[in-house]
């Protein structure tokens, strides 16, 4: 009796289909996870210009005018305002320096991918958008 050694040809590809359905489970679960780093960088950028916004408003007494520029307005540079993933800017001022909106809006994949969640954004009264569901995750 002769005995063979290797796997047949169903054998393969059994083990190709488990792989198959593997990698289709997966990839999609890693890649929404990649998205939510993203997001949560982004979170972590605008909480700290929120904070250099109320830092500037306790040694002036009025909200600066932009993130940057200098003069009435912060002196951030673009190394920190603009990233691969996401670009933070004022999305207003009303009653120069009254009040303040900080937004972060994605770019690239990041845009493509977190459709919902493009543009996150904190004000001075402390609301959050779009929705609280993009603040969670």
């Amino acid at each position: 009796m002769k005995v063979s050694k290797g796997f047949t040809l169903i054998e393969l590809l059994v083990a190709l289909a488990i792989l198959a359905m593997l990698i289709a489970y997966a990839v999609p679960n890693y890649r929404q996870y990649v998205v939510r780093s993203k997001r949560a960088e982004a979170h972590s950028k605008v909480l700290e210009v929120a904070g250099m916004y109320e830092k500037f408003y306790a040694n002036t007494n009025t909200y600066p005018t932009g993130v940057s520029g200098g003069g009435s307005a912060l002196s951030l540079n673009n190394d920190f305002l603009l990233w691969e993933d996401y670009e933070i800017s004022q999305a207003g001022n009303a009653g120069a320096g009254a009040t303040w909106r900080i937004q972060a809006a994605a770019r690239g994949a990041q845009a493509t991918d977190d459709v919902i969640c493009a543009i996150i954004w904190l004000d001075n009264l402390g609301r959050r958008g779009p929705s609280e569901d993009c603040w969670n995750n």
